[in-house]
C-alpha cells in the first residue's frame, strides 16, 4: 500500500517527491490517466514513467559526473554510464532502482537506446552507482532512502562502489561517502588529505569544493572541468591562438613594410 501525504498537513505539496500517470476507468466507462502523487517508498523502487523532481544542485552534479564518466570511459567499448536509468537487478526479492549516475561494465551494446536496463538479460556486471541526496524537510526518509537503505540494497545487487553526496538538511554543508564491497558489506572508504575519494579503476578522484562535486585525474592530477567550464576554456585558448596568430602576421607584415622601404632608399655616396 502506498504512503500519501497526510491530510493535517495541507501545506504540503503531495506531488513534492514526483507522480506517475495511471488509467482509471470512470463511471461512464472511459479510461482516463490520472496522475497520482508518489511516496518516499515509490521513489526507492520506482517504476517505468515516474516522474521524480531534483533540484538544481542535484540536477548539476548528476550531469556532471555523468560527463565525466562518459569521458574517462569513452575508450573502453562495452563500459556503459547511465544518468537517471531504471535499474532492474533482477535480484530475487530486491526492487529496482534509479541512480542518479550508475556504470556498467560488459555490456554488447553500448548505444543503444534504452528505457530502463536489466543487468541480468544484458550480461552486465556493475561497477558504481552514485546518489546525490536531495533533502527534505518534513520526511526524515527522503535522506534515509539514499545513506541508509540503498547501503544495504546496492550491496545486495552486487555493486562495488557507492558514492554519496549527502546533505543532511536543506541548504547545509554536505559531504562525501564512499563504500567499497567487502565480504560481509560495504566498508567505508577514506578520503584523502583533502577528503577526496580514490575510484582506482575508474582512474578519479572525487571530492567536494564550496558543495560542488569535482573530479580529479589520478596520474596527473589534474582537474577536471565540466561541460561549461571546458568549453569556455576551450573558445578562450581558441581566442588567444587567434590573437597570436594575428599579432605574428602583423608583425611578420610590418618587417616586410621596412624591408621594402630599405631596398627603395638610394644608397649614400661618400666623396673624399
Amino acid at each position: 500500500m502506498k504512503r500519501l501525504v497526510s491530510e493535517s498537513d495541507p501545506d504540503l505539496d503531495p506531488f513534492r517527491f514526483g507522480w506517475r500517470y495511471v488509467p482509471q476507468v470512470g463511471a461512464d466507462g472511459r479510461k482516463r490517466w490520472v496522475q497520482l502523487p508518489l511516496s518516499l517508498d515509490d521513489v526507492l523502487h520506482p517504476q517505468e514513467g515516474d516522474h521524480i523532481p531534483e533540484n538544481t544542485q542535484q540536477e548539476r552534479d548528476r550531469r556532471y559526473l555523468a560527463c565525466v564518466l562518459e569521458m574517462r570511459l569513452a575508450k573502453r567499448p562495452r563500459t556503459l554510464v547511465l544518468s537517471d536509468c531504471l535499474i532492474r537487478w533482477g535480484v530475487p526479492g530486491l526492487g529496482d532502482h534509479s541512480p542518479d549516475v550508475s556504470v556498467f561494465d560488459g555490456v554488447e551494446d553500448v548505444k543503444r537506446g534504452r528505457g530502463s536496463f536489466s543487468v541480468v538479460k544484458e550480461r552486465a556486471r556493475a561497477l558504481l552507482a552514485v546518489e546525490v541526496v536531495s533533502p527534505d524537510k518534513h520526511d526524515k526518509q527522503a535522506r534515509d532512502n539514499d545513506v541508509v537503505t540503498k547501503v544495504d540494497e546496492y550491496y545486495r545487487a552486487g555493486v562495488p562502489l557507492y558514492l554519496v553526496v549527502d546533505q543532511e538538511r536543506e541548504g547545509g554543508p554536505r559531504r562525501l561517502l564512499g563504500y567499497r564491497r567487502g565480504r560481509r558489506g560495504y566498508v567505508r572508504m577514506r578520503g584523502d588529505a583533502q577528503g577526496r575519494l580514490r575510484l582506482s579503476s575508474l582512474g578519479l578522484l572525487v571530492g567536494l569544493r564550496e558543495g560542488r562535486v569535482v573530479c580529479w585525474d589520478t596520474e596527473t592530477g589534474e582537474e577536471i572541468g565540466d561541460l561549461l567550464t571546458t568549453t569556455e576554456q576551450r573558445d578562450a585558448e581558441a581566442q588567444a591562438r587567434r590573437e597570436a596568430e594575428a599579432a605574428l602576421f602583423a608583425a611578420q607584415a610590418r618587417i616586410r613594410d621596412l624591408e621594402s622601404q630599405t631596398r627603395r632608399k638610394p644608397s649614400k655616396k661618400h666623396s673624399r
